[in-house]
């Protein structure tokens, strides 16, 4: 998702693209997989309590995806369906998009839960770790 799909994802859920949540948009597009204090570092004229209620807001339009990689939450553009694999000895995170989870095959021991979304982590070392 591009800042244009984003904004107008945010306006026709109702909410105005203000200069604010415009700027932690940009930080987001930037780069993947960012903390909150790199997004913060990025519009550092937006002040915290703003950069959460946006990152809330954002992920609750879907336009965000928030990640626990190991190391804190971080956050990224929900564009397309893909999962990551971390190196746990120097914190690169790669994706991949082929999925090895079937939706199908979960379990579905309550009738009363619906799956909207999955998420997978691999952890190992990269090739210049090993």
């Amino acid at each position: 998702m591009r800042l244009g799909a984003a904004i107008g994802k945010m306006r026709g859920g109702g909410y105005k693209a203000t200069p604010q949540r415009m700027a932690v948009l940009r930080a987001l597009v930037e780069e993947q997989h960012q903390s909150l204090e790199e997004i913060r570092a990025r519009c550092p004229e937006v002040g915290l309590v703003t950069v959460y209620r946006t990152l809330d807001l954002l992920g609750s339009l879907g336009i965000v995806r928030r990640l626990d990689l190991g190391d804190g939450a971080r956050y990224e553009l929900a564009e397309n369906h893909h999962h990551h694999m971390i190196c746990e000895s120097c914190g690169d995170i790669s994706e991949f998009e082929e999925c090895p989870l079937d939706p199908e095959r979960l379990p579905s021991g309550r009738a009363d839960f619906e799956v909207r979304a999955h998420s997978l982590e691999v952890y190992g070392r990269c090739g210049a770790c090993r």
